[in-house]
């Protein structure tokens, strides 16, 4: 319950769409330029950043004191965004980065929670832990639309501020980690034989020395690239389809938006199960090719451009979800196979690194709609791009293997054992 509460909260971030209107009459920038998208980016990047410290706080303080801080932060940010809607420079402080650390600082510490708790469930409940943060673009994009519509953008920020300070707070309250030597009933761990060295907990300067922590990082990157840029481009993807309907555009766009986030959340939660029936790394692989082709098939129907409102309203709604089923499986993924090759007793540090490739993806998918998307096909390049990149993504998972140190002495020798 805590989890949830704090990632539903968190998960606004993914609700950045609905302010991208009001910053463009406020800001007078076009709500595709730059400047506009650059500001979600930045608060991507800080808050992929700023999980490597929260996690190593984590690991030493416990979830409980540093999800409070994060959640005192993202309110901070807030009561500062509502106060900086007609200074670029200012929004770009306020949400950009002090709402990114706050979220970086709350992200971390339930999902770390969690794991420890149910080490022979990592996948699913990963996958649960981090469902609310899919699912909080929902329920924050209809509450975001309605504050701005009754009482404006200034006030909105300020009073989704104060929800997101009250929940996650209260949320940061009932974690806690388990007992040292803690198992779940009926749970066996896999025994080592006496002669056995290999280590069951790294570092961070440990896994960082092996070449599977290089290809989770540019896995994360690249298959993370396609779901932010479709987050942040439902609104211009649909107008891109049909110029002339922007009056439809909104009621369109709180729909699409609202369906692609929950099958954002049932993605983390389908995609962690799958992991633990079939193993992370041959899930990681199935779930690459099925991003490749749906990317694929956006980028023919956006070649295409049909016309009819319903049939560019169901295809986008589909490709969108789709996107966002595929996206949300690496938030259950990444994490968890993380606590498999490299233990938990690091795992807020270990896997915080592994997540500043969420940050890059997040510079990725705002720069690259914004370089290929002018054209009259613009959009038609992307999808194409992005679904390259989650082809080479599948090709570092075929080639990803735990990884296996040995504690000789003083040294630690890499070698290489088979994978799942």
């Amino acid at each position: 319950m805590g989890a949830l509460m704090i990632q539903l909260s968190l998960g606004s971030l993914y609700a950045f769409s609905i302010f991208t209107s009001p910053l463009s009459e406020s800001l007078d920038y076009a709500s595709t330029s730059f400047q506009i998208l650059g500001i979600f980016a930045v608060a991507i990047a800080v808050f992929a950043l700023t999980v490597i410290p929260a996690g190593r706080l984590q690991d030493r303080k416990g979830p409980r004191i540093i999800a409070t801080i994060g959640g005192l932060v993202v309110g901070a940010g807030f009561l500062l965004a509502s106060r900086s809607t007609e200074n670029i420079a200012m929004m770009y402080l306020s949400y950009g980065v002090v709402y990114g650390i706050g979220i970086g600082f709350g992200y971390v510490c339930p999902l770390s929670a969690a794991v420890k708790w149910f080490p022979d469930k990592k996948g699913l409940v990963s996958g649960i832990a981090v469902a609310g943060f899919g699912a909080g673009a929902f329920f924050f994009t209809q509450i975001g639309k309605v504050f701005i519509d009754d009482y404006g953008f200034s006030s909105a920020l300020l009073y989704l501020g104060v929800i997101f300070v009250l929940m996650v707070v209260a949320g940061a309250q009932l974690l806690t980690n388990p007992p040292a030597g803690w198992s779940p009933k009926g749970f066996a761990p896999v025994v080592r034989g006496t002669g056995d060295r290999r280590k069951i907990d790294y570092s961070c300067q440990e896994m960082i020395r092996t070449k599977c922590f290089v290809f989770l990082w540019l896995m994360f990157a690249l298959s993370a690239t396609a779901g932010l840029m479709m987050i942040s481009n439902v609104k211009n993807l649909s107008i891109y389809l049909d110029p002339s309907k922007t009056t439809m555009v909104v009621a369109e766009y709180q729909t699409i938006a609202g369906i692609l986030a929950l099958f954002n959340a049932s993605g983390r939660i389908g995609w962690g199960k799958i992991s633990d029936k079939i193993g992370r790394t041959s899930t990681l692989k199935l779930m690459f090719l099925i991003q490749a082709f749906v990317l694929f098939g956006a980028a023919g129907f956006f070649f295409v451009k049909p016309t009819g409102e319903l049939i560019q309203f169901l295809g986008l709604t589909s490709f969108a979800s789709l996107v966002g089923f595929t996206f949300g499986g690496n938030f259950a993924l990444f994490p968890s196979t993380t606590a498999d090759f490299y233990g938990t007793k690091n795992l807020g540090n270990n896997y915080g690194y592994v997540f500043t490739s969420y940050g890059f993806a997040g510079v990725l998918g705002a720069l690259i709609p914004g370089i290929l998307a002018g054209s009259q096909s613009g959009f038609v390049y992307v999808f194409v791009a992005v679904g390259i990149a989650s082809l080479v993504a599948f090709g570092f998972a075929t080639m990803t293997r735990q990884p296996m140190l040995l504690a000789c002495g003083a040294r630690a020798v890499e070698c290489s054992v088979a994978d799942d």
